[in-house]
């Protein structure tokens, strides 16, 4: 029979008093997911049920996202507050440390969390984002980055306008199909019952919190981090995302010591929902083989091959036998007869 999951929910006080919405399944190692921004924690529909079993894996809503509340300052909207909130969460679960995973937007909390709380992050695996001002690579165009925070001020000033003409038409059939045509999601490999649930997601959030948040990210860089990070980092790129390019990812993994890259082959920026089967084994693999000590439960089910430190351990063991069996092959020292 398989073990019981264990499951925890509740809600966490960040710094302001914002109670943010955190959700723990599992055991032993922790993995903390980060989402992405205006996501609550449906992109890790696939994931959270492939790796509870083997780890704790942790999610929550950043403030003004999902169940979490909205910061009662309209100015606690940045990413330096979304990275207390993962603090928070660690803090109310009782965990000294985590292996942080974080998607788009993530990425940048993920690296900003490090900057900031070095000593509780064991391993950090940044998928599809980049480390700082996205809008620099959006759709592989530098203008995006110089137009992007004047509209967005713009946005910001007409937000509840705005709310009423788009909140009502991210319910409609035309959501998923027009975002399969920008690119920004795969035509045929992005279920559209998760993306569904992304547009219903936003409809639901307050469009001067998302304005806000979106010029937040747009200011925000942690390049500076990258060359100081110690922990084993396992990046993910995606082939075709047009919001962070492959090239970008591969750059962010010859600037972070030891760091592994993994590029999804057709991945767009929802490629954790397009190959999720991909991306979790190679990530198996990752925790595997630095985090078998540290409470890790490797999947052995498929065939994978065993870890280092499995390795090592079937290295003594056999130069252990082979000393053992010499021994047994060794002649007995002759019997000495008293006279």
């Amino acid at each position: 029979m398989a073990d019981r999951i264990v499951t925890t929910e509740g809600f966490a006080e960040s710094y302001d008093g914002t109670r943010i919405y955190y959700r723990s399944e599992g055991q032993g190692l922790p993995l903390v997911l980060c989402n992405g921004i205006l996501c609550s924690t449906g992109y890790w529909l696939y994931l959270r049920p492939f790796f509870r079993s083997r780890c704790r894996v942790v999610t929550f809503d950043y403030r003004g996202h999902g169940r979490s509340e909205l910061p009662r300052h309209p100015n606690h909207v940045t990413v330096g507050s979304f990275t207390a909130d993962l603090k928070a969460v660690l803090d109310a679960l009782a965990l000294p440390g985590a292996v942080l995973a974080g998607h788009s937007m993530g990425v940048q909390v993920i690296l900003e969390f490090y900057r900031r709380h070095p000593d509780r992050v064991l391993g950090l695996i940044p998928i599809l984002g980049t480390y700082g001002q996205p809008f620099r690579t959006f759709y592989g165009r530098q203008w995006p980055d110089r137009v992007a925070p004047p509209i967005l001020r713009r946005g910001l000033r007409h937000a509840d306008f705005i709310a009423r003409i788009f909140k009502p038409l991210l319910g409609t059939r035309i959501s998923v199909p027009l975002a399969r045509l920008s690119g920004a999601i795969h035509r045929h490999l992005a279920p559209s019952v998760v993306m569904k649930d992304y547009f219903q997601q936003i409809a639901t959030m307050d469009f001067r919190m998302a304005f806000r948040a979106l010029l937040a990210i747009s200011d925000h860089t942690a390049e500076d981090v990258l060359r100081t990070i110690r922990v084993p980092t396992l990046i993910i790129a995606g082939e075709k995302d047009p919001f962070t390019p492959p090239w970008l990812s591969e750059q962010m993994g010859r600037a972070i010591p030891g760091a592994e890259v993994l590029n999804l082959p057709e991945g767009t920026h929802t490629a954790l929902i397009e190959n999720p089967a991909l991306m979790h084994l190679r990530m198996e693999v990752f925790l595997r083989d630095h985090f078998f000590t540290r409470g890790y439960r490797p999947l052995r089910a498929l065939g994978a091959a065993p870890s280092s430190i499995e390795k090592k351990r079937e290295r003594k063991k056999a130069s252990a036998g082979k000393k053992g069996a010499r021994a047994a092959r060794a002649p007995a020292p002759a019997a000495v007869v008293p006279r």
